[in-house]
């Protein structure tokens, strides 16, 4: 289990109907991704492995971040 195990294809689709800045709670708690994973997302750490994938793949994604370490993880911005 670890970052590559994010279907990074979920994740740029659920990226995709999120607003323009979102949180990464907001990708790892979405309904697709929750669906997608069904096992990883109980996993304790899955909020950071969303993290991540998230930042290694930004440019694919076309998102910046904008703050970390808050409640909700960093928050992204659409670029």
């Amino acid at each position: 289990m670890g970052i590559s195990t994010i279907n990074l294809c979920v994740l740029w689709i659920v990226t995709k109907r999120l607003g323009k800045e979102f949180s990464t709670k907001d990708v790892s708690q979405h309904p697709l991704m929750t669906t997608a994973h069904p096992i990883k997302a109980k996993h304790t750490h899955f909020h950071a492995f969303v993290g991540r994938a998230i930042s290694k793949n930004r440019h694919i994604l076309m998102v910046k971040e904008i703050k970390k370490g808050t409640k909700r993880g960093s928050i992204w911005r659409k670029i």
